[in-house]
C-alpha cells in the first residue's frame, strides 16, 4: 500500500481574476479573495465548476483507495 497526496492539494481551480488555486483551500469557504479581487464561489460559474471539480477530486481518490492506496493531505 502506498500514500499518494489526495487530488485536493493537486487538482488546480481557475479563479476570476485567473490565478489558480489548489482545490483544498476552498473547503467551507464562500468566497476567495486573490490579487484585490473577490471570486463568489456560490454564484455562476464557479458554483457549478466548484461542485464538479470536487466531485472528479473525491473520485480520483476513491480510485486510488479502491487500487489499495492511502490518500494523505500534502
Amino acid at each position: 500500500m502506498a500514500k499518494v497526496i489526495t487530488m485536493f492539494d493537486q487538482y488546480l481551480f481557475q479563479l476570476g481574476c485567473g490565478h489558480a488555486v489548489v482545490l483544498g483551500r476552498f473547503q467551507n469557504a464562500q468566497s476567495w479573495t486573490n490579487c484585490g479581487k473577490n471570486t463568489d464561489l456560490t454564484a455562476t460559474p464557479f458554483r457549478e465548476r466548484l461542485v464538479h471539480d470536487l466531485d472528479t477530486a473525491t473520485q480520483i481518490d476513491l480510485q486510488e483507495k479502491d487500487k489499495g492506496n492511502t490518500a494523505v493531505r500534502a
